[in-house]
Formats: C-alpha cells, structure tokens, sequence
C-alpha cells in the first residue's frame, strides 16, 4: 500500500472570517459545495494527509506522498479546457487518483463536446492507475456513457460522490426516515441568480424561507455568496437586482437587503455547515451538495435535479428529487412532503453497497480501506 496525498483543493477554508469574500470564492474553486467532496475524502483517508494544489510545483507534488487523491467535480464537459494542467500531469512520475469526476450537460444528457486537453487530461490520469483496475470513479452512468464516447470509460466506475459516506452512521436512511414531518422551519441551498428558467422555483424555495423564518445558504456564483454573507449593500445595483428577481421578485431593493441579512448564511467549512443544517426540519433547492450535507446531518432533503450533474448522483446514490421541469412553476409548502419520496431501507442497502465499492476501488489502487467505509459496508 503507498502512502496517499490529497492532490487539489483544501478541504476547509482557515482564518475565512477574516478573508474578503472574492478571496474565498477562489479558494474553494467557485462553489462552497466542492468543500463537501473534498472534506469527505479528507475525512475518509484519515484526516492527517499532505495536500498539494494543482498549480504546486513538481518537487513539492512528488515530495508529498506516492499515491495523488484527486477530489473531482463536475469538470468533463464543455466548459473548460484542461490543457495546461494536461501537460503538467504528463510529467508526473507519481501515481495517481480521481474520484468523483462528473460530465455536465443538460438534464435529457446529451453527450457535450469536451476539449482535447480535458480528454488529455483524464488520459494523463489514467495512465498513472496504480494497478490494471480502474482509477476513475465517477458520479454516475451519464458520466460512465460520455468516457466511453471519449474511449476512456475502462478506467473508470461509478461510485457516485464521496460526501454519501461523511456520517459514519450505517443506518443513516432509517435516522433520516424518522425525522421526517412537517417541516416547520426550511433551509434552502440556493441557486444561481442567472438560472432564469429556475427563476419561479428559486421564489417559491425564498417564500417558503420567509414564511418559516428560514435560511437561505449560498454557495455560488459570488453575488451569491456576498448576498448571504451579509454583504448585499456592497453589490452593485445591477447584480442586487439580478438577485432580488431570482429570489424575493416581489420585494424592493431596501426589502430585499433586510431579507438578505436575516435569512442569508454562507460556510467555508462543513462541519459549522452540517451543524447550522440540524436546526432545521427539511432542506431544499437546486445544489445537490448543499442537499446532501443535510441527509449527512439526518435532515430530509429533497434536491431539485436540473441538469445532468445533479440528476445522475441523485439516481446513483438515491437522494429524493425532482426533475426541475417537473415544478417549473414553483414548490409549496404543502407540495413538499408530496414530493419527498424516500425509503430509508432502500437508501441503507445502497449506500452499503457503494461503501464496499468504494472501499474496493481505493484497496484496489494501493490506498487502506477507510474504517467508515467498512462500518457502513459490515451492517446487516
């Protein structure tokens, strides 16, 4: 067995109360979900690895261990170019790691145009397996299909995100089923402010908030983030208004502030996330991360599935959801229960079995099976 590094973003922000917000938003890579993945590999491994970003140079990446974990997200697709990071790979000696990479496209999954350097990237990657066996795992069969267009789904398998197994609780599916009732107070993990045909549910999610003196948890883009971090007076006029529309429509300006600064929560760390979530009978909204944290906490959650990236983990790992277009009109109160289908037995029974899959690709790739994993795996 070699010893692991974890190779990309920190899993944690520290001293971030004293960090600008823009700061912040580099430093979790654009999206406060992709702390969930990486605190959960982190977590799984140990919690005492080296971590070295992709921009760190060779010496300091070969010096930090002999196996690289790299955290993954939603990065196979048309929107990005990994070119450059391509060609820093491809003089690595180092073995290497991918779990968690997701394809994006829209929610009827139609294979995207990927650049030549992101194919040449997980080609770099594949060819640093540590052994014959797959060493990309990834978040679910839409992802598995787009490999296999770009020939590279034989080094790959679908083990859907890491953030399932954070609570080592094996029987995490029956805790949620318990707690499930009316929910008196909502969180919502908030969307995109530019999302414009999500723009009716987005308001129906900021009523619900309103109503049950709830909370409204950014997580991406940074208007998002600076509105929920008590930062809406900074905003220029045009981006305030852009989120005021998507959110509180019927409100003004000055409304839509105060709102802000009662309701608005953002975290730079999971824990204080997970934990702020417990206060709260049910979370929802269109982030699957921002859900997720919540069932690791017990919560009920039900994520609004609107593209590829959501609806695929939401199937493999089965996180209640519905199809945004299914609700295009908006999400009552009333509805919510009606929408949240779940069986926690069955939730139970997957999630062992993704554990063990887990736990197999990691021993399988020279890396100790983590002690949650086999917990989760082991129960009867």
């Amino acid at each position: 067995m070699g010893e692991p590094f974890i190779f990309g973003l920190p899993h944690r922000v520290d001293g971030h109360p004293f960090l600008a917000t823009e700061t912040l938003y580099s430093r979790v890579g654009h999206n406060t979900g992709n702390l969930a993945f990486q605190y959960a590999i982190h977590r799984l491994l140990g919690g005492r690895l080296n971590q070295v970003p992709w921009s760190g140079d060779k010496h300091t990446i070969e010096t930090a261990g002999d196996i690289g974990v790299i955290p993954a997200a939603n990065q196979f697709g048309a929107h990005v170019d990994y070119g450059d990071l391509a060609k820093s790979v491809g003089t690595l000696s180092q073995k290497l790691v991918m779990i968690g990479l997701g394809s994006q496209s829209d929610v009827d999954g139609k294979i995207p145009e990927v650049p030549k350097g992101t194919v040449d990237w997980v080609k770099e990657i594949a060819k640093r397996a540590p052994s014959a066996a797959p060493n990309i795992a990834v978040r679910g069969a839409f992802t598995l299909e787009v490999l296999k267009h770009y020939e590279l789904s034989e080094h790959a398998t679908v083990l859907g995100c890491p953030s399932l197994f954070i609570n080592p609780d094996p029987e995490l599916g029956r805790l949620i089923e318990r707690r499930i009732r009316p929910p008196k107070r909502f969180a919502v993990a908030a969307g995109h402010q530019s999302w414009r045909h999500l723009r009716h549910i987005e308001a129906s999610l900021g009523r619900l908030v309103s109503v049950t003196h709830g909370s409204y948890v950014g997580q991406h883009a940074l208007p998002m983030l600076k509105l929920t971090r008590g930062e809406a007076v900074e905003l220029e006029e045009v981006e305030l208004r852009a989120c005021r529309d998507y959110v509180c429509p019927e409100m003004d300006l000055d409304e839509f502030v105060v709102w802000a600064d009662r309701h608005g929560n953002v975290f730079f760390d999971v824990d204080s996330w997970i934990e702020h979530y417990r206060r709260f009978d049910f979370v929802v909204g269109t982030r699957i991360h921002g859900v997720m944290l919540a069932l690791q906490a017990g919560i009920p959650g039900l994520c609004i599935a609107h593209d590829s990236r959501t609806l695929e983990l939401c199937r493999t790992m089965m996180v209640p959801h519905v199809v945004a277009r299914d609700v295009r009109l908006g999400i009552s109160r009333d509805q919510m229960m009606e929408l949240f289908q779940f069986d926690g037995n069955a939730f139970d029974r997957n999630r062992r079995m993704l554990a063990r899959r887990m736990s197999d690709f990691l021993s399988n790739n020279g890396i100790l099976k983590p002690k949650i994993l086999e917990t989760i795996a082991t129960q009867s």
